[in-house]
């Protein structure tokens, strides 16, 4: 079971990686405003319950795979767990942090013109799901190709 709780907020800390290369600023320039444009950006493409859907899903998935039931009474101490360990208000700071680095301010307001469009909040919405099922099926397919490529490479018996 520590496995599988570490598991969960490894891929919690990926999966905010991905809700995500122009002109690179410091890292304190991007961070030193609460209302900086890239956490602006955060905040449309970020919002609380994408946050809570990922970090449902990822633990679905993560419980579905180690062979457990997920149980309702399960899920919700693995929720509460997570969002203690990584709060909502620090994701949106990495967020915004990574954004401030890539993207100069005018670029990051382009991005969050087309987030305010209607296709762009769609798409904000439909992240988490296309994330989760672009998972489960990788989840599936490396399992089944991954032992036989080890050992066609040298790297297990």
């Amino acid at each position: 079971m520590k496995k599988l709780w570490l598991g969960v907020v490894v891929a919690v800390v990926s999966a905010g990686a991905v809700v995500g290369e122009s002109s690179v600023r410091p890292a304190s320039a991007a961070t030193s405003a609460a209302d900086s444009v890239a956490m602006q950006l955060s905040r449309l493409v970020l919002t609380k319950s994408t946050y809570e859907s990922m970090v449902k899903q990822m633990m679905d998935s993560m419980l579905a795979a180690s062979g457990q039931a997920p149980d309702a009474k399960t899920q919700k101490e693995m929720t509460a767990v997570v969002m203690e360990a990584l709060p909502y208000d620090e994701m949106l700071k990495f967020n915004a942090k990574v954004y401030g680095e890539r993207f100069k301010d005018s670029e990051l307001q382009e991005i969050i013109t087309f987030y305010k469009t209607p296709v762009g909040v769609k798409l904000v919405q439909q992240l988490p799901s296309i994330s989760g099922e672009v998972g489960a099926l990788v989840g599936k397919i490396l399992p089944e190709r991954l032992p036989a490529l080890l050992k066609k490479h040298g790297l297990s018996p």
